[in-house]
């Protein structure tokens, strides 16, 4: 298809042939980058998604935690019993 005789044709092909097969490979390295890029971004949606579901659970955690806490009781000190008047003793 490519215009010329003999070997200007044969080299017009060529041209045309190395051209298509660029085109081609740099149809390929462009699609891979655009895939890259969309599932990058993807990747960062989802951590971002995950990272304020984790925040989500632990501020519920520590909201529970502090409701179902009991208030906490101090220890009452211990009384001293009395000791007895020294007396002569009944036995």
């Amino acid at each position: 298809m490519a215009p010329g005789r003999g070997p200007v044709k044969i080299a017009a092909a060529l041209t045309i042939a190395a051209a298509g097969f660029g085109g081609g490979f740099a149809y390929k390295k462009f699609r891979k980058y655009l895939d890259e890029k969309k599932r990058r971004k993807e990747r960062e949606e989802s951590k971002q998604a995950s990272a304020s579901k984790e925040e989500k659970a632990k501020s519920s955690v520590r909201k529970r935690s502090a409701i179902q806490k009991r208030p906490r009781v101090r220890k009452k000190p211990a009384t001293k019993s009395k000791q007895q008047p020294a007396g002569p003793e009944l036995s």
